[in-house]
C-alpha cells in the first residue's frame, strides 16, 4: 500500500483541511531541527486544530501564521498558504514570541 505524500493531514480551526507534505518537511527540517522530533509534530497539529494565536503573515496576505505554547519560553508557529484546498504548511519552527505583535497593521484573527 503506497505512503502518503505527506507528514500530516488535519482539519484547522475554521474546518478547512491541511496538510504538510514530506517535500516540504525535507525542505525545512535542516534548517529547524526540532521538526525531527514527534512531540514538536503533535504540537505542531494541536496548533493548527487549536490555536492560541491566528496572524495574518508580514510579507504575504495569503498566508497565515499558527501559534500556540510549546514549553515555557517558547511557541511552536505554523505558517499556512491559504490558497487552493487542501492548505499547505509553508514552514514550522520554534520560536520564542509572536513577531506579528511587532506590526500595528496586521490582522489577528484569534
Amino acid at each position: 500500500m503506497p505512503q502518503p505524500d505527506f507528514i500530516f493531514r488535519v482539519t484547522d480551526y475554521r474546518g478547512k483541511i491541511v496538510i504538510f507534505t514530506k517535500a516540504k518537511w525535507e525542505e525545512k527540517q535542516s534548517d529547524h531541527p526540532e521538526l525531527h522530533k514527534q512531540a514538536f509534530l503533535d504540537c505542531l497539529k494541536k496548533t493548527i486544530i487549536q490555536p492560541e494565536e491566528v496572524w495574518e503573515d508580514y510579507s504575504d496576505k495569503k498566508k497565515r501564521c499558527y501559534y500556540r505554547k510549546y514549553s515555557s519560553s517558547t511557541y511552536a508557529k505554523v505558517v499556512v498558504w491559504m490558497n487552493g484546498n487542501p492548505y499547505h504548511v509553508v514552514t514550522a519552527y520554534e520560536i520564542d514570541g509572536i513577531k506579528e505583535k511587532k506590526y500595528p497593521n496586521l490582522k489577528q484573527f484569534i
